[in-house]
Order: structure tokens, then C-alpha cells, then sequence
């Protein structure tokens, strides 16, 4: 059946530059084209500035309707919010019909170990999103930074409620944190990685804790959890500090760490990891 993906390889092209992994914009550019098929099937004259909420839900209706789990029908929701977010960008549509998609419950998700590629992708999307609704640049340069520090700098909640700038080393775009709770230590973050933890040190004003309260104190291990449970349940995901944290571990084990290194960077003897982590990590090796 003939359909066509609109804007094919500019949207692919808007998937590189925002450095998405690349099985990430694998999957999404598959997604997507399932969904254009459908789309040619069942709204084979609709145009893209037609597209509404109720199209979309009932694409994802009908892909529960045949059994499709829902970790997959989640995978599909992703990719459309990320799609017509690039439409909406690039001025295609004049409203984006998936703004207020959101994923679908998945207890084997709520109980995994780590947060997959997909699901950082979805909760970085919906942030964005979030703050552009309010007009707050300062709130998402902060939420994005604080996600930052247990996804790429692998901190525990009290290193990141007691971090201060002054233990954080630029050295052109990339940065050295200096972790002085507990086990010293330092994490580089490069350019990729540290560039929301910049933008926010660049709005932040003069504070002495990189992480503060509306009052202007330090941010509390609480008050950090309650932010990531918040932002989560936005992006219908079970999102809290040890699981980003464990993000990270699975992260350098998948780059070829070894495990005493990998706990060297975590600050602690001795990585301990469940059977079924350590059975992904050999496969992706």
C-alpha cells in the first residue's frame, strides 16, 4: 500500500542533532514509518496540519486492540511525540497533537533496574515541553541538570544536595565534578553531558550549592526526589535518584568498564548488580 513519511530525512536529520543513540533513532524512524502506513490505510487524504489528538490515540487504541505489549505501544507513543515535536519546530503544524500523549502504565517498567535509552529520551522530551508551556528556560536548564548528575556523573542524592560550583572544574566545554561527600572522587562529564549543568550555572546567579530551594538554600535529598518523582509522572515513568544512578552503571558497563572500575567511579568497594542486568550487559558485549 502506497504511503509516504513526511520529511523522512529531515527528521532523522533532527534525530543525529540532538545526539540521540542510535539505536534510539532506529527504532523511531521504524515507528514511524508503521505509523504512516497505518495512517495510508485508514487516513489515506488526511494532511499532516490535520493530524489531531484523535487520530493519534487511536492509532495507539488499535495497536493495544491487537496485543501489542505495552512497553512496545510505549515505544510508539515516544516516537510520535518526538516526530510531531520536530513538525511543530520546524513550523509544519500549527499545534502538536501529541502534547498531551501520554505513555502508557508498564509495572515491568516501574520495576526495572535502570531507565532505557527510549524512556531518557521520552522524560528529556517531556521537560522540554513542560518548560516551554511555562516559558521557564531557568527550570528546565535546572531539572535537566539535576537529571545530568545521577544519569552521567552517577552521584548519590546527598552528593548532589551537598555539590557546590566551586567543586566543579570547567575545562572548555566539558567539566570535572569533584565529589567531596563521602568517597572523593571526580567525574568528568564531556561537552554532551555537561552542557545543561552550564546553562544553568550561567542563569543561576551567585549561589553557593549548585542545587538551591526557592529560598536560595540547598536543596534537600527530599526536595530533589519529590522534582524526579514529579517530572516521572509527567512523562508516565517511575523515575527516582537510584534508579538514574543504576542508568549510569549500566551505561559504563555497556561502553566496557569493568565492574571494579565501574564501582571506582560510584565511590564504593564492591558493584553488586542483579543476575539479569549482568546477563544484558554480556550480551551487549
Amino acid at each position: 500500500m502506497n504511503f509516504h513519511f513526511s520529511y523522512h530525512d529531515e527528521y532523522e536529520k533532527y534525530l543525529m542533532e540532538q545526539m540521540r543513540a542510535d539505536l534510539t533513532i532506529h527504532s523511531y524512524m521504524t515507528e514511524m514509518t508503521i505509523f504512516f502506513a497505518w495512517l495510508g490505510r485508514v487516513h489515506p487524504h488526511i494532511e499532516l496540519h490535520d493530524i489531531g489528538y484523535s487520530t493519534v490515540t487511536q492509532f495507539i487504541e488499535e495497536e493495544l486492540k491487537v496485543g501489542r505489549q505495552v512497553s512496545t505501544v510505549n515505544k510508539k507513543i515516544s516516537a510520535l511525540k518526538s516526530y510531531f515535536h520536530f513538525l511543530w519546530l520546524k513550523g509544519v503544524i500549527g499545534l502538536d497533537p501529541c502534547a498531551k500523549l501520554k505513555r502508557r502504565r508498564d509495572e515491568k517498567e516501574e520495576q526495572a533496574f535502570y531507565v532505557t535509552d527510549e524512556e531518557i529520551d521520552f522524560l528529556f522530551h517531556t521537560i522540554e515541553q513542560d518548560a516551554a508551556s511555562k516559558n521557564n528556560e531557568a527550570l528546565y536548564l535546572r531539572n535537566m541538570a539535576l537529571i545530568t548528575v545521577f544519569l552521567w556523573g552517577g552521584l548519590r542524592i546527598q552528593e548532589a544536595s551537598n555539590l557546590l560550583w566551586s567543586e566543579i572544574v570547567w575545562q572548555g566545554d566539558s567539566a570535572i565534578v569533584g565529589i567531596s561527600l563521602g568517597n572523593l572522587r571526580r567525574i568528568v562529564l564531556n561537552e554532551r553531558e555537561a552542557r545543561y549543568l552550564r546553562g544553568h550555572r550561567e542563569i543561576s546567579g551567585d549561589t553557593t550549592f549548585v542545587f538551591t530551594s526557592r529560598q536560595g538554600e540547598r536543596m534537600s535529598p527530599r526536595s530533589m526526589q519529590f522534582v524526579l518523582n514529579t517530572l516521572g509522572k509527567k512523562a508516565g515513568l517511575h523515575i527516582h535518584a537510584q534508579k538514574l544512578r543504576n542508568t549510569f552503571v549500566v551505561h559504563q558497563l555497556f561502553r566496557g568498564y569493568s565492574r571494579d572500575e565501574v564501582a571506582d567511579m560510584l565511590g564504593i568497594e564492591q558493584l553488586i548488580l542483579p543476575e539479569h542486568v549482568m546477563e544484558e550487559v554480556t550480551a551487549h558485549r
